[in-house]
């Protein structure tokens, strides 16, 4: 069962904020913030965000990682130093030691709410606090979280669940479901989590509303671009062990197979998908469960499309657009056909809801100054 926990935290700062999208701090450390968030504080062991209003914040700090004895043992750290109430549960993330709870607390005279997680580790501990003022807890209550289910400890978590996605439920998941993948006319028997797929569901349902706030804010580009590689993130490792089924079913010596070869056979495969929308405010099937299903509409299999590239070493990218309401990928290999240039670099475009061959476009939806083109790590 996906656990359910709610908490809180804060401090209160005055600085002049400074924006980024990805931050890296500590060395190896990062975060990909809301957008328009920026950082308010930093000093070499603790960093502090906020949101433009210095109504919700998210602190990180690190500590040796022989401070605490348990993740626990930090969590009682944070209460007692705070005069905070709250309560926790002890989880694993990354294979570390972890803690995630609430807590409540007064600070010159404000009452704050929020949520931290605490990791114990041997090299580092880590106390990611988010929180904002009690009386807009509410209206911030999915950014606080998105922002530090965001923080990765290394290069490692930023290809994995966040902190809060990993609380929610284990990955992988432990309970085993059976399915079968349909691959030219043969049915392969794998096994996935199906908690699991809810777990990644929450994720794309809290950055969609999210992402719903920006919708007349000059910042929406910015925004729709977080929420894709936010879903990326969350995805990737859930992938891994299905991608893994792909390769070896998919076409003999797929290894040994062209990068364009692979694509094609990839694609193919998705576009038999059946055509399906959630109805939700996403309208977005995560990725993985796009998988299992074999179903779902253009941005969730063009995203699914591009992880599992990803996974193979091709380069790709997500193509969006809002005037065709359409998603497509783009593939970096050599081919004939249409191409999107995104940073310099041509990308073959590929349609996974349609049975067309890579490199072909609608010419309704040829015009690239109408598409959006999103990179990942």
């Amino acid at each position: 069962m996906i656990r359910k926990f709610v908490f809180v935290v804060i401090l209160l700062f005055s600085a002049v904020l400074l924006y980024s999208k990805e931050l890296g701090f500590f060395e190896t450390c990062s975060v990909y913030l809301p957008e328009g968030w920026g950082v308010l504080g930093n000093e070499p062991d603790k960093v502090t965000f906020t949101d433009p209003s210095q109504k919700a914040f998210l602190q990180i700090k690190e500590y040796p990682g022989n401070t605490y004895k348990t993740a626990e043992s930090i969590y009682k750290a944070v209460l007692s130093r705070l005069k905070a109430q709250g309560e926790g549960d002890g989880y694993t993330y990354e294979t570390r030691d972890s803690w995630f709870g609430n807590i409540e607390f007064t600070a010159s005279g404000y009452h704050y709410r929020g949520f931290v997680a605490c990791i114990n580790d041997q090299e580092t501990d880590y106390v990611i606090l988010s929180f904002s003022l009690d009386n807009v807890f509410n209206s911030f209550h999915d950014y606080i979280l998105s922002a530090m289910d965001s923080f990765a400890p290394d290069d490692e978590g930023r290809l994995s669940p966040g902190v809060v996605s990993q609380y929610y439920y284990p990955v992988p998941g432990p309970s085993k479901s059976i399915g079968y993948l349909d691959i030219d006319t043969k049915k392969i028997l794998f096994t996935y989590d199906k908690h699991e797929l809810d777990a990644s569901q929450v994720v794309v349902e809290r950055e969609a509303r999210i992402l719903a706030s920006y919708t007349k804010s000059p910042l929406r580009n910015k925004a729709w671009i977080r929420y894709y590689r936010i879903l990326f993130r969350d995805n990737y490792r859930r992938l891994a062990k299905p991608a893994g089924i792909l390769r070896e079913h998919l076409a003999d010596n797929f290894d040994s197979r062209s990068e364009l070869e692979k694509s094609v056979l990839l694609l193919s495969w998705i576009q038999d998908y059946k055509y399906y929308r959630t109805g939700t405010l996403s309208d977005f099937l995560s990725p993985v469960t796009c998988l299992v299903q074999e179903k779902g509409d253009c941005d969730s299999r063009a995203l699914l499309y591009v992880i599992l590239l990803k996974h193979y070493g091709i380069d790709a990218i997500l193509m969006v657009s809002s005037q065709y309401s359409h998603s497509m990928a783009g593939v970096k290999v050599d081919g004939k056909g249409a191409r999107f240039v995104l940073d310099k670099v041509p990308y073959l475009v590929a349609e996974t809801t349609d049975q067309v061959a890579i490199g072909r476009i609608d010419q309704k939806m040829a015009d690239p100054a109408k598409w959006l083109g999103i990179t990942f790590p």
